[in-house]
């Protein structure tokens, strides 16, 4: 599966060429969705919501540099919680319907909380920072 969104290669999941590298650190699934300048690797279609995600990734990877920002990412916590609370607040303020976001921002929190990033916050705590 190969294809172009807003001028983005979207990418198999099993073709993310550091998806080894990730598994050592990080509890990865089927469902778990990869940004790495310039492609998206996934498994599933991207929602609007998903896409704006990624592009915000893109642009972190831009700003650093990718190797700085995949081996700050894997290694400083602190970083990777800066950079997925950036993420996940313009995902979910891309959400126009109020339920919808409120649903998102829970579920957000609940993700962030969890060995897909590491342990890194409660879910208390990442629903407010979102």
């Amino acid at each position: 599966m190969y294809a172009i969104i807003h001028n983005r290669m979207i990418k198999e999941q099993k073709d993310f060429p550091l998806l080894q590298t990730y598994k050592q650190y990080f509890e990865i699934t089927e469902k778990t969705i990869f940004a790495l300048y310039p492609d998206i690797y996934t498994n599933y279609e991207l929602t609007p919501d998903l896409l704006i995600h990624e592009q915000i990734h893109f642009k972190q990877q831009e700003k650093l540099g990718v190797d700085e920002w995949v081996n700050r990412y894997i290694d400083d916590k602190d970083f990777r919680l800066e950079q997925e609370i950036e993420a996940y607040k313009n995902q979910i303020n891309s959400i126009k319907d109020r339920n919808a976001r409120e649903r998102m921002k829970v579920w957000a929190s609940n993700i962030l909380s969890s060995k897909l990033y590491g342990n890194i916050i409660n879910s208390r705590e990442a629903y407010k920072k979102l």
